[in-house]
C-alpha cells in the first residue's frame, strides 16, 4: 500500500511543479499555442465518452498507463495538465508500473484487486452508476477503511478509472504522515484547490 501512496504523492506533486513552471519555455509556448488553436480540449470535448454497464467491467484488465485530465476551462490549469501528461510514462517507470504485466481484476463479488509486480492492493465496490460512471470504493489504508469516489468510462478503446485530484490530496493529507512538512505537496494543494476539475488515475484495457 505504501507504494501507491508514494505514486499518488508524486503525481500530485509533479502536477503542482508544472503548474508553476513548465519543463521548458518551449513546452509552455507549445502548450499555450495548442490551447489557443483549440487543442487540447477536455477529454469529454475531444472524444465520445461512454460508460460501461457493470457486467462489462467484470474480469481482468491490463494496466496501460497513468492518466491525468482536466474538466475545467482555466487556461493555466490546462497548460499544467498538458505538460504533466508528457511526464506520466517516466513517472510510471519510476514506480515500476508496467503496461501488460500489471493488472486490475474486478470480481463479480465487487472485490477489485490491483496487482503491480509483487505488490497488490484491494478495494470493494460499494456502488456503480452506469449512467454517469460514478463508482464508490472502500479500501483498507493505514489501518482503517476509507471510502473514495471516482468515475469509470471508456475512451478510445481503453477504460479509465479517475479520481478527483482534490479528493486524492485530502486522502494524502489524512494518511501521509509527512504531508504537512512537504512543501511541494503544500504547493500542489494550493494549485488543486484553486483549479477544480483535475482528475488522476489509470487507463486499463482487456
Amino acid at each position: 500500500m505504501r507504494k501507491y501512496i508514494y505514486i499518488l504523492t508524486l503525481l500530485v506533486a509533479t502536477l503542482s511543479v508544472n503548474s508553476v513552471q513548465a519543463q521548458s519555455l518551449d513546452d509552455l509556448i507549445k502548450s499555450f499555442t495548442n490551447l489557443m488553436s483549440g487543442t487540447p480540449e477536455s477529454t469529454e470535448q475531444k472524444h465520445k465518452v461512454t460508460y460501461p454497464e457493470i457486467y462489462e467491467l467484470i474480469g481482468r484488465w491490463n494496466f496501460d498507463s497513468l492518466v491525468v485530465d482536466y474538466t475545467g476551462d482555466n487556461t493555466l490549469a490546462s497548460v499544467a495538465v498538458s505538460t504533466l501528461e508528457g511526464q506520466l510514462p517516466l513517472l510510471a517507470s519510476k514506480f515500476d508500473l508496467v503496461a501488460g504485466r500489471d493488472y486490475v481484476n474486478i470480481g463479480e463479488d465487487g472485490v477489485i484487486t490491483f496487482v503491480s509486480g509483487e505488490s497488490r492492493v484491494s478495494a470493494h465496490c460499494n456502488s456503480y452508476n452506469s449512467y454517469n460512471g460514478e463508482v464508490t470504493l472502500t479500501l483498507y489504508l493505514t489501518g482503517k477503511y476509507i471510502n473514495v469516489t471516482g468515475v469509470i468510462f471508456e475512451l478510445n478503446g481503453k477504460m479509465r478509472v479517475l479520481f478527483d485530484a482534490k479528493k486524492v490530496m485530502e486522502l494524502l493529507a489524512q494518511n501521509y504522515t509527512k504531508f504537512s512538512e512537504n512543501t511541494t505537496l503544500q504547493m500542489a494543494k494550493t494549485v488543486i484547490d484553486n483549479y477544480p476539475g483535475i482528475r488522476v488515475g489509470i487507463a486499463i484495457k482487456k
